[in-house]
């Protein structure tokens, strides 16, 4: 995603990841960012492959501008979660969704310290954590995954894949093979991996990565 603020430096700490983030989309159209999808659907194919109740709690991290819990509330599912840096981005679908997405949470909220008190059944995650080139930024990432996610949970991540492109937004960003995504998730089990070309709004193309995982119930 080269959406031209390659000049900026990479923001290391909560407060400065949210004034980036909220630079960006303060500054951009919802269709000017090359992330943008109508209808996310590498994500909903593999939310349908979980199997999980329309009752269950799903929460979709780093969500941004995302149409995922639109599709999701469209299909039923009643315990909708969307966190984002940026309460720009987070606005911009409470105002889409209307009176019809009244009960869905949406939170400003750091994905690297996540504690939301509550723990769902799905953690989705599309092109957040490619964005995470350091190992304790991914430690961290982990260590909220695992706080937030039920034990027999599941998770969705989508990455760029590795002939996708080399940064995003003009940060730096880590490229995963299924098999290199799976291994960052120990303890996870690999159920499923799929991926797209993403065609951008100027119509490039950007190869994604996905891996579908679960958590271990208790013994």
């Amino acid at each position: 995603m080269s959406d031209d603020v390659s000049d900026l430096r990479r923001p290391a700490d909560t407060g400065s990841r949210q004034d980036f983030w909220e630079g960006v989309h303060g500054s951009k159209d919802v269709d000017g960012v090359s992330w943008w999808q109508s209808v996310p659907e590498l994500s909903l194919g593999l939310v349908d492959a979980t199997g999980i109740g329309r009752d269950e709690p799903v929460i979709d991290v780093g969500a941004g501008w995302s149409t995922l819990v639109d599709h999701l509330l469209e299909r039923g599912y009643t315990d909708l979660t969307a966190i984002d840096l940026s309460a720009t981005a987070l606005q911009t679908v409470r105002d889409r969704l209307g009176a019809a997405g009244a009960q869905v949470v949406l939170d400003v909220a750091d994905v690297l310290d996540l504690n939301p008190g509550r723990q769902y059944s799905l953690w989705h995650d599309r092109a957040v954590f490619h964005f995470l080139t350091e190992p304790d930024e991914r430690e961290d990432y982990l260590v909220s995954l695992e706080r937030c996610l039920a034990p027999g949970g599941w998770v969705v991540v989508a990455t760029f894949g590795p002939d996708g492109p080399t940064t995003c937004s003009g940060l730096p960003i880590v490229r995963y093979t299924h098999h290199e995504l799976a291994a960052q998730f120990p303890g996870f089990e690999l159920v499923d991996t799929a991926g797209e070309d993403h065609v951008t709004p100027w119509g490039s193309t950007q190869q994604f990565t996905a891996v579908l995982l679960r958590r271990a119930a208790k013994g």
